[in-house]
């Protein structure tokens, strides 16, 4: 995934980034919850070859520092802002995977007056405050089952495991750098308390919706899932749609994956994100 560099944020805190490819325009990867950057290498590695791109891992995930602060999406945001100040640019295109999608949505609502504004959007299965599924009483629970287990999972090994059978497609490195990133105890606290803020920030999502800057919107909705989450499933792919019209953005949807389209799909979320800063083909 190319050069590996440490950026420092203003409070002293480093950010773990990976960076590959060139030229003046600008991509960025924003991570799911709990899992490190490199869990992007089969986006990031095509991306490379016609653009500059970056992923990285969130504080207390591998080599990124861990914060004492609470870590909200305001935090987060925060984060991503340093990244993006750190890497010059032309045009810039944001891509957030899961709960890394209400992140880069905030960065660019923020950017909507800025000198270097945000040229495209990418949200790859977000979290999406349209889904009252994320309200729910079992979500609460799942939530404190998650905060009390998570930790001791990481100890034993048992977090390892798991990660490892949904990044069994990765490339040896990649896996490698994704587990060693990604499940760690510190990992796993750092998870539970990005966690911790997810339903208060998908309520205030809803109850202030983000502005976003007129420019290409793109939702990819995944389409399978098991006999378990088929309820939560539909809700997602209601509420995808639902962002993509208010934004007066695409619905894609990824046919032949769930949840983790940047492993199962990542030719397809490349493919959205390069129409966003290359030009269209002239008509023949």
């Amino acid at each position: 995934m190319g050069v590996e560099e440490l950026v420092e944020t203003p409070d002293g805190r480093v950010l773990h980034t990976m960076v590959a490819g060139e030229g003046p325009d600008l991509v960025v990867l924003e991570a799911g919850l709990g899992f490190g950057g490199h869990y992007w290498a089969p986006v990031h590695e095509r991306l490379a070859r016609r653009v500059r791109v970056v992923a990285y891992d969130r504080a207390g995930l591998g080599d990124s520092s861990p914060d004492p602060h609470p870590r909200d999406l305001d935090r987060l945001e925060a984060d991503l802002g340093v990244l993006l100040d750190a890497y010059p640019h032309r045009r810039l295109v944001l891509v957030g995977h899961s709960w890394g999608g209400p992140v880069v949505r905030l960065a660019a609502a923020r950017r909507l007056d800025s000198a270097r504004p945000i040229t495209g959007v990418v949200l790859v299965d977000a979290s999406d405050e349209h889904a009252p599924g994320y309200f729910a009483r079992q979500a609460a629970l799942g939530d404190a089952v998650q905060a009390a287990t998570l930790p001791t999972l990481a100890r034993v090994g048992l977090m390892r495991a798991l990660i490892a059978v949904a990044a069994r497609g990765l490339e040896p490195v990649h896996r490698r750098g994704l587990l060693d990133s990604s499940t760690t105890v510190a990992a796993a606290r750092a998870a539970v308390e990005e966690n911790r803020h997810v339903r208060p920030g998908l309520r205030a999502l809803l109850d202030r919706p983000l502005p976003l800057p007129d420019v290409p919107v793109t939702v990819i909705s995944g389409r399978r899932h098991g006999r378990l989450d088929a309820g939560l499933r539909r809700q997602l792919n209601r509420a995808h749609a639902v962002t993509a019209e208010r934004h007066g953005g695409r619905l894609v949807f990824a046919e032949r994956s769930g949840h983790l389209i940047p492993l199962s799909e990542p030719e397809l979320i490349a493919r959205e994100v390069l129409a966003m800063v290359e030009p269209a083909p002239e008509p023949a």
